[in-house]
Order: C-alpha cells, then sequence, then structure tokens
C-alpha cells in the first residue's frame, strides 16, 4: 500500500472522532452566568464551582444604588446563559436591561422569597425625616436580605435548579453543593447568634451609615439604626444630626460604625456631635477586592458579625 494511501485511509478513520471534538468542548465549556453585583456572584461561584464563569456587572467596594449600566454589560447578558440579581427594588435596571439584550433567563433571588420572610422597607426616621428627598426606597420590602445568613440558605437550592435548569448534565453536582453550603450558612448563623446573646440588651445598640443592616440586627437580636435612609447618599441637616445625637444620649447608644460603600463624613458629624466611638467598617451592597478583608461572602458574614460584637462588647469608657 501505498503512503499516500496510507495517509488517506487514516485521515478518513479519524475524521468522525475529530468532527465531535468541537461538540464535546462546547458541552464541557463552563456555564456563562452574569450576576448583578459582587454578593450575588460569590453565590453563583460557591454553588456552580468549576462548571460556571461569572462576570459580576458591580464589582468589588462598589454601591449598587443608582447603578449606570455600560454598553459592556449588554454585550455581557448577551453571552450569558444565566442572570441573576436580587430584585425587590435593589437592581431593578437588570429589568431593562435584560430585555433590550433579549435575555428571558433572568432569575430575581429575593423575589423568590416568601413574603413573610422578609422585613418591610425602612421608612424614613422621625427624627431626621428632612432628608426624605435622598431616601428613595426600594418598594415594599427591603431588599438586604443577605446580610441574614439564614434567607440566603433559603435561595440557595433555587439558585442550584436555575443552573440545573440550563446544565442538566451537571444538576445533582449543583444541588448537592448548595445543600453543603446551605448548612454552612446556617451554622454561621448559629455560632454568632450564641454569642450575641450574650451581651446585655443595652449593649445592643448601635448606629450605621445608612438602612442596610436591618436583616443582621434582625438575625442577631440588635438594634441598628441607619444615619440616613436607604440610599447611602445625600447629607443630613444641623437639625437631624442633633436629634441622632439626643437619641445617643437618652437611649445610651455609644457606637456607630461605618460603611464600605457609603462616605464616611456622616458618620464622623454624628461621632463629633453625640460623642460616640467608630466601631469599625461594616460590609453592606459589596464584598471587597480579594485583597481586602471580604472578597467572599463567607467574609462578608465572619466579617460584620465580628465587627460589631467586639464593638459592642467592648467596655464603656
Amino acid at each position: 500500500m501505498s503512503a499516500s494511501r496510507r495517509r488517506l485511509l487514516v485521515a478518513l478513520a479519524t475524521a468522525p472522532f475529530l468532527s465531535l471534538l468541537p461538540l464535546r468542548a462546547r458541552a464541557e465549556a463552563p456555564l456563562r452566568v452574569v450576576a448583578t453585583f459582587s454578593t450575588a456572584a460569590d453565590w453563583v461561584r460557591q454553588v456552580g464551582g468549576d462548571r460556571v464563569e461569572v462576570t459580576a456587572l458591580i464589582g468589588p467596594d462598589s454601591d449598587a444604588h443608582g447603578y449606570q449600566p455600560k454598553p459592556s454589560d449588554t454585550r455581557a447578558l448577551k453571552e450569558a446563559s444565566l442572570v441573576v440579581g436580587i430584585g425587590l427594588g435593589f437592581d431593578d435596571w437588570i429589568e431593562r436591561l435584560a430585555r433590550g439584550a433579549g435575555k428571558k433567563d433572568l432569575v430575581l433571588l429575593g423575589e423568590l422569597l416568601p413574603p413573610e420572610a422578609l422585613l418591610p422597607a425602612a421608612k424614613a426616621h422621625d427624627e431626621h425625616d428632612e432628608h426624605d428627598e435622598h431616601d428613595h426606597g426600594h418598594g415594599a420590602f427591603d431588599p438586604h436580605f443577605w446580610q441574614d445568613p439564614r434567607l440566603v440558605a433559603k435561595v440557595m437550592p433555587l439558585l442550584a435548579e436555575a443552573l440545573a435548569q440550563r446544565d442538566p448534565a451537571h444538576a445533582d453536582d449543583y444541588r448537592r453543593r448548595a445543600a453543603d453550603y446551605a448548612r454552612q450558612l446556617e451554622s454561621w448563623w448559629r455560632e454568632w447568634s450564641e454569642r450575641f446573646a450574650a451581651l446585655p440588651p443595652a449593649s445592643r445598640r448601635a448606629y450605621t451609615n445608612h438602612d442596610a443592616f436591618r436583616y443582621l440586627a434582625h438575625a442577631y437580636g440588635l438594634e441598628l439604626i441607619g444615619i440616613q435612609g436607604v440610599v447611602p447618599h445625600g447629607e443630613l441637616s444641623a437639625k437631624a444630626l442633633a436629634a441622632l445625637a439626643d437619641r445617643a444620649r437618652r437611649e445610651g447608644i455609644r457606637v456607630a460604625f461605618l460603611e464600605n460603600v457609603s462616605d464616611p463624613r456622616l458618620v464622623d458629624q454624628l461621632r463629633r456631635e453625640a460623642g460616640l466611638a467608630v466601631g469599625g467598617r461594616l460590609y453592606s451592597d459589596a464584598l471587597s477586592g480579594p485583597g481586602g478583608a471580604a472578597p467572599t461572602y463567607r467574609d462578608l458574614v465572619e466579617i460584620n458579625a465580628r465587627t460589631l460584637h467586639d464593638a459592642l462588647a467592648a467596655p464603656t469608657p
């Protein structure tokens, strides 16, 4: 048999296998998922593992309030198999963006929770309702449910099902990872709940920069009072600051906390006005970058609980 004929027979024999390679490569390619912000992106990574490739439209230490989508966001949505957001008014721009990109595969995790699990939307405090022009609110419910690990545990199986529908071959893996992660979340909550329960009731009150921590307060039996409304922008009048300072003295509030996506000047103003201690920085609507204190949701839960507990448990100076 000539050399040229042998080469032809080999080529014909291997052709069917070669034609299958692109299909197999596509089948094993990671599932492309777009999340509206860094915290949701981390949940997708925890449940999806190496089967997902996640893009967060709003990155670490970035404020989701008033976000203006970019042309690159539309391109990312068009290439995605699934888009994950919060809903409840937190990131309602994603619905318009998804429609514009022709994407129907949109899952809003907050809206999958039963209404009885959600807190009503925060309202302006009577003492400083002059800043209502900055307090746009979110809707009927407070969207910041991720500050309670128990609620995140509830939506992880639902996220697993959304991934499983787009990638049935790995459905069991998604469900297993979601169940394991949910158990971890419940364990983290129990550990910190026991620690906060040991604090005297008078030590469980504090000011935060804005009303993003009501679920966290509910989870651990605390009272965390936002200096400003739900949206972390704007300034308070001298009258509003004086009212907050009077409340601090009247109710024995001695600590205020900074926030990773908010201007610290309001906390500093109230600190000077009321003689408060600054208890540290809490993570609200975004994770930190890889080199920061909260690059994952697990870290966010840990650093927020530890920062709060250590400051509230500290002896009164």
